[in-house]
């Protein structure tokens, strides 16, 4: 045992475990806060424990990279930079600010009027079902029982509904999960239908050869809008009555372990019968996605940052914003895979439709180094946790409308600080949706007004 790492281990090891206690706290505390941050705080738990691995257990042997990785302290600087989501986080929904958005707070809509956009909303997710099933069973086989890759089944076999669900099926799972929990805004219990609807979407995602990050994805956003109504719930006296949080998040608790089980079932499939992967082959494999892939790509970023120095900015800026070696994907990866890979094969696996995990926080220390990406670190938290914020108070105003337009923007917020991805930030149709979503807002606030004598217009709270 070397004396470098006796003297750093500890340093990874304290700061990896103060970032999962704090949020183990969060998820203890406040579940429905959890619940609402789940897509961001699952990642970086997966990837902070892989990168603490790394620097526990390395020198360690990356197939992806093709080269050794580790040890070292790098799960200090990713483990600080989660940190700062979870201080914005907590800043944004502090005590006073939440009671000051449950005063704002008041019945507009008419009787009756949220049930007829949820039954308008469930008929139209349920065409839009019904035609996703009819084109799976009519155009080719189910990759399931033909033990066929889910990117060779929707290049070759998938239909127009098909591809939609692939492109917008998180924004679905957010509507879905909208009026799945809708009606408890106005005292009653959730719409099952949605949630069975929900479920119905996963299970054809499982048909067609999707696992692990198809359901934890989809899952997330169907959380979001659950969580945000269970966090304001739960804040106001509202909930003694009306909520039990332990029964709610009981449920939810085996809502998730019947998905874990699927995604367990999924990847097994994948792995085993698809891939063909068997024995020692099949455990190298696992350990490779679950201990590995997930940090190798911030391990890169930490050695050109941190360790040799040879970061370059400018590069990076050109590379993500200006030529993008395919600008309608995600830049930040692309990038880090030509720094990390020979760029011959960088190219050829993008090409394939492919890309390594990881993106953020990797873009802001490429971006600003070891000082400056601190604070574009902080500067991402802070964009993030405000626009929760935002649609927080949209979720429980039940401004449903503006929620549907915002939803675009919440995938590429969330994508953002999960995979790093900014190159859609500067893209018009990003601030064509911006445009869309404020006058969309203006539109049924008007509306709103004329209902009420008294309207509550959506002025900020600090």
């Amino acid at each position: 045992m070397s004396a470098e790492f006796v003297i750093f281990a500890p340093l990874s090891v304290i700061a990896a475990g103060g970032t999962l206690a704090a949020m183990a706290w969060v998820a203890l505390r406040c579940p429905a806060l959890a619940m609402l941050y789940f897509f961001p705080l699952f990642a970086f738990a997966g990837r902070l424990v892989s990168v603490l691995y790394v620097d526990l257990f390395g020198p360690i042997f990356s197939e992806q990279l093709e080269a050794e990785i580790g040890p070292g302290v790098a799960a200090v600087p990713i483990a600080i930079s989660q940190g700062l989501v979870i201080a914005a986080m907590l800043f944004s929904f502090r005590g006073r600010r939440v009671q000051r958005l449950l005063e704002a707070t008041l019945p507009v809509l008419p009787p009756g009027t949220p049930v007829r956009i949820s039954n308008l909303a469930f008929w139209s997710a349920v065409l839009f079902m019904v035609g996703l099933w009819i084109e799976l069973v009519v155009r080719g086989p189910i990759p399931l029982f033909a033990a066929m890759e889910r990117y060779d089944y929707t290049q070759q076999y998938g239909g127009p509904l098909h591809v939609r669900l692939i492109e917008w099926g998180n924004m679905l799972a957010f509507q879905l999960g909208l009026f799945f929990v809708a009606p408890v805004l106005s005292g009653k219990s959730f719409d099952r239908r949605f949630a069975f609807l929900f479920a119905t979407m996963l299970f054809y995602l499982f048909l067609v050869g999707h696992r692990f990050s198809s359901f934890y994805a989809s899952t997330s956003f169907f959380l979001i809008p659950i969580g945000a109504v269970l966090f304001i719930e739960q804040v106001s006296s509202r909930s003694e009555d009306k909520l039990s949080g332990a029964s709610v998040f009981r449920k939810v608790g085996i809502a998730g372990g019947v998905l874990l089980v699927m995604t367990a079932m999924a990847l097994a499939y994948s792995y085993v019968f698809v891939r063909g992967f068997e024995g020692t082959t099949l455990a190298s494999k696992l350990s490779q996605r679950l201990l590995v892939q997930q940090g190798e790509m911030w391990w890169a970023t930490f050695e050109r940052v941190f360790v040799r120095g040879t970061w370059d900015g400018a590069l990076a800026f050109h590379k993500l914003f200006i030529d993008p070696f395919d600008p309608t994907r995600n830049s930040t990866m692309q990038f880090l895979m030509e720094q990390a890979l020979p760029l011959e094969r960088a190219h050829f696996i993008l090409q394939q439709g492919s890309a390594y995990t990881g993106g953020w926080p990797e873009l802001c220390f490429e971006l600003g180094g070891p000082i400056g990406g601190f604070l574009l670190v902080l500067l991402s938290a802070i964009a993030f946790s405000e626009f929760m914020f935002l649609l927080t108070r949209c979720i429980v105003q039940e401004r449903f409308v503006t929620c549907v337009f915002l939803t675009p923007l919440l995938y590429a917020m969330s994508i953002g600080v999960v995979t790093g991805m900014a190159n859609s930030f500067i893209q018009w149709t990003f601030a064509a949706k911006i445009a869309v979503a404020l006058i969309v807002y203006v539109t049924e606030d008007s509306w709103r007004s004329s209902m009420t004598p008294d309207p509550q217009p959506l002025r900020p709270i600090y």
